[in-house]
């Protein structure tokens, strides 16, 4: 009877054990996403191009408490930070026009919780 007490206390105690781990999940950190574009894809001197960044946290769309800033690049020469506001679902959309040809960059600089992405959208401004 003792021996019959003693497997059913440890049977108990293994069952218990299993269930606290499968309990147990190890949620993964949720990374910040951050992708640019244009549109047109081909930019033409004095023609209205769109840059539209798209900010996801994890699954997430984030279109409020997120630090959104695009840095212009014309020809190796930085014009700055333009702070951007949300359009809808988590995109961050800025209109621009180039009067001179050749490479030019968008950095989206993304802040959001203690997290920093900064995406580079390289391309050529042709006449």
């Amino acid at each position: 009877m003792r021996t019959i007490v003693i497997i059913l206390f440890i049977l108990w105690l293994a069952g218990c054990s299993s269930s606290v781990e499968n309990q147990i999940k190890v949620e993964k950190p949720k990374e910040l996403e951050v992708t640019i574009e244009s549109d047109p894809k081909q930019v033409q001197i004095n023609e209205k191009v769109t840059f539209t960044s798209t900010v996801k946290y994890g699954n997430e769309d984030i279109s409020k408490d997120a630090e959104v800033m695009f840095e212009v690049i014309e020809n190796g020469v930085s014009y700055g930070n333009l702070p951007i506001k949300p359009s809808a679902n988590g995109t961050y959309q800025l209109e621009l026009k180039f009067s001179e040809p050749g490479e030019h960059q968008v950095i989206a600089h993304v802040s959001y919780k203690d997290l920093h992405e900064m995406p580079i959208l390289p391309f050529q401004v042709m006449e």
